[in-house]
């Protein structure tokens, strides 16, 4: 798949969305300042930071809209190339199923592998880049939040790697349904004149219900599974903030920690967790991607 990705796209999204947070932690860092003295240098520093990050942030969703158009159009034109110089006989030997169904199945291909360049690609470089930042910034602030951080970080993808064992299952049942839904609705469209002679009509409406009723339970198992992956990043995400931000509270009462020290460190803590959890967001995406891609493969 790799083959398909404008990669100047996809280094420029990653470049500006890291260029971006440098900029909000900069802000951060101009807040415990104006915090103790007002003045208007350091007023000056946090709004040029703020309009920074919100003009790169800017540029890397539009960079990431360019990148996921562009992907799609190159598997496109690769299904299309692929359609158009094999042999009708090839592709019923090949995917066993009509020419029609065929050309639906790569263009829903095509839609679905759109998140996984826009979306996931991105997110899965800065759900690194970002923390290893966050990281090396928090070093020089407190040791005791940099451990926090490190240890909790490593937790969080060890819960998508286990939860997106049983979404990728279920995503892969949902695919064979949609495709079983979809042949079917197919071929009954086809044959509609021998259903209708043959009396056959209300037999074929029920089928189809219970083809529809069957895609609509995957479908519903797989919205369960991402709620539950969403749910578990949340807890983990909120759980390790609020320990950080005891552990500080508690050093703060027994004057081991300066103010301006564990505030800065507890407004940058977020900013660690928030790009795995758009990963985790994005993973679903790029599980379903995945699943048809090799389906068409």
């Amino acid at each position: 798949m790799s083959k398909f990705t404008p990669k100047i796209f996809l280094v420029y999204t990653i470049l500006c969305e890291c260029v971006s947070r440098i900029a909000l932690v900069f802000a951060i860092f101009q807040i415990p300042v104006l915090a103790k003295k007002f003045s208007n240098t350091h007023i000056c520093y946090f709004l040029a930071a703020v309009f920074f990050f919100a003009l790169f942030r800017f540029f890397s969703q539009k960079l990431s809209l360019i990148l996921g158009g562009k992907a799609k159009e190159n598997l496109r034109t690769y299904f299309q190339n692929k359609f158009l110089n094999t042999m009708p006989i090839q592709d019923r030997a090949q995917k066993g199923m009509p020419l029609q169904e065929l050309s639906l199945h790569y263009m829903k291909t095509a839609d679905l592998m759109e998140p996984w360049y826009s979306r996931f690609l991105p997110s899965a470089f800065l759900a690194v880049i970002i923390p290893c930042i966050i990281l090396s910034v928090m070093f020089f602030i407190d040791k005791l939040t940099f451990i926090i951080l490190f240890f909790t970080g490593l937790l969080l993808p060890v819960f998508l790697f286990l939860i997106g064992k049983i979404a990728k299952k279920k995503s892969e049942e949902q695919w064979q349904s949609f495709s079983k839904l979809r042949a079917f609705f197919l071929e009954s469209l086809q044959g509609y004149k021998t259903i209708k002679i043959f009396k056959k009509v209300k037999e074929r409406e029920r089928d189809l219900e219970i083809a529809e009723s069957e895609f609509g339970e995957k479908t519903f198992a797989v919205l369960k599974t991402a709620f539950l992956s969403a749910l578990v990043q949340e807890w983990a995400g909120s759980l390790s903030i609020a320990l950080i931000a005891v552990g500080l509270a508690l050093r703060l009462m027994n004057g081991s920690a300066e103010f301006g020290t564990a505030f800065l460190a507890l407004l940058i803590t977020p900013e660690f967790y928030r790009p795995i959890r758009t990963f985790g967001t994005a993973f679903h995406a790029a599980i379903n991607a995945k699943t048809a891609w090799g389906d068409v493969c």
